[in-house]
């Protein structure tokens, strides 16, 4: 069974992907799933989008974390679309900066939580992360920015 039918997070992308790896299953492949990969998105105004561990979780874990965040106003893409409001938070071990959630809240956070879903699928740092170049302007520059922002490196503050 896939789907609704089995619990968790009930999002039409995590069924998809569910019915994949059971079907490479049948078909004898190796194949897995990481639900702690798996990307929830509120199709509201401004959207919200997030993936992995959220801070309150973290806290309640007792994880040591590091916070980066960066703001839509300080993007020029943002300015000059007059969206700036929203931000992207990233959340990143203290030890090794390995990502343990990504929340973005504004404009495209649906488009762009996808690259934040297979960095933290992948186990990359918030310094790898950030290493990546990403297009200016553009909104995605905010994820670059709040990994940054993890080790207080944000160049567009």
């Amino acid at each position: 069974a896939v789907g609704d039918v089995i619990g968790g997070l009930m999002l039409a992308h995590k069924a998809e992907d569910e019915g994949v790896c059971l079907a490479e299953r049948l078909a004898g492949r190796e194949a897995r799933l990481n639900y702690g990969a798996i990307p929830g998105v509120v199709y509201t105004w401004p959207e919200a989008a997030s993936v992995g561990a959220s801070e309150q979780e973290l806290k309640e874990s007792g994880c040591a974390y590091r916070c980066g965040r960066f703001p839509f106003a300080a993007l020029g893409r943002a300015r000059a679309a007059e969206e700036k409001e929203g931000l992207a938070k990233v959340l990143a071990e203290e030890d090794g900066g390995r990502l343990l959630g990504i929340h973005i809240i504004g404009p495209r956070a649906a488009d762009m939580i996808g690259e934040a879903a297979a960095a933290l699928e992948h186990g990359l740092s918030a310094a790898e992360l950030a290493a990546v170049c990403h297009p200016h302007p553009s909104f995605s520059e905010a994820l670059k920015e709040a990994c940054l922002a993890t080790e207080e490196r944000a160049i567009h503050l």
